[in-house]
């Protein structure tokens, strides 16, 4: 991209970029078939489960009651197959997270309840964080003809949000993380086109998902009383503050180079009436 078209995401020059490699979404494609091949390898090698178990436990979560069901049975499992049922979470949250399914959320509050309070945290922030990564990774080198195709709005939009804050890229990615105005999903995909340093990434959705990871923790560990998966007022208004604080560096470099502006006017106004009289 030229210099005078470095504030403008040019979508027809990096479609024909993507032209040249119309391979990249077999290739793609093929990677993803690949892990769940490996994980349905997986879940048929995996200890023996009775057919009630199986029905309770292979279903998407609608809701509180089908979580603590999936808990019951994963619950009394780990007691007997611990390795296999840490293995198994990390893998298959990894594999949600790489490729934008959702789920994760779920995998999260099942955490708490697995695992518990401490160790529950470590390993969802070392899968969110993980997996987001092998998204960006992913999205870089194969998937961007698929995000230009299905998302060239949302990524003209967010990449002019990138560039106006590309001089404090990792807290505005905490900001991102902290706050729900750009789906996570989307940040994922999106950030290898427009040009998020995968430093700031890496370490903006470590740190911005915590609160998040936190909520969904506890919410496991008191999975029992659980009515609703879902965010209590007070969670959503200490998100928000958390989100307002990612922002703060930003907003003070924005006044002092607003300072800096002014003054340097006003000085340039001074010496050039000091030189008329």
């Amino acid at each position: 991209m030229s210099k005078a078209d470095s504030t403008e995401l040019d979508i027809n020059k990096l479609r024909e970029e993507v032209e040249k490699q119309k391979n990249n979404k077999f290739i793609l494609l093929g990677i993803f078939l690949v892990a769940l091949v490996l994980f349905g390898v997986l879940l048929r090698f995996s200890p023996e489960l009775t057919q009630d178990e199986k029905e309770k436990l292979f279903r998407f979560p609608r809701g509180a009651d089908d979580l603590r069901l999936i808990h019951q049975v994963i619950d009394k499992y780990s007691e007997q197959n611990y390795t296999f049922v840490l293995f198994a979470f990390c893998y298959l949250y990894i594999f949600l997270q790489s490729f934008a399914i959702p789920g994760p959320v779920f995998l999260s509050i099942l955490s708490g309840a697995i695992f518990g309070g401490v160790q529950g945290f470590m390993l969802v922030c070392f899968c969110a964080t993980t997996g987001a990564s092998c998204c960006y990774g992913l999205s870089y080198t194969l998937g961007r003809g698929l995000v230009l195709k299905y998302f060239p709005s949302m990524l003209v939009k967010f990449y002019n949000k990138i560039q106006s804050n590309r001089e404090h890229t990792f807290f505005y990615m905490l900001f991102l993380r902290l706050t729900p105005l750009v789906p996570n999903w989307f940040v994922n995909i999106s950030s290898p086109i427009v040009g998020m340093p995968i430093t700031s990434f890496f370490f903006g959705t470590f740190f911005g998902l915590m609160p998040l990871n936190i909520i969904h923790i506890n919410a496991g560990m008191t999975l029992s009383s659980l009515d609703k998966v879902g965010a209590s007022l007070q969670n959503i208004l200490w998100i928000a503050l958390l989100g307002f604080l990612a922002l703060i560096p930003t907003l003070f470099k924005k006044k002092i180079e607003q300072f800096d502006e002014k003054h340097n006017k006003e000085a340039a106004a001074a010496k050039t009436e000091k030189k008329i009289n």
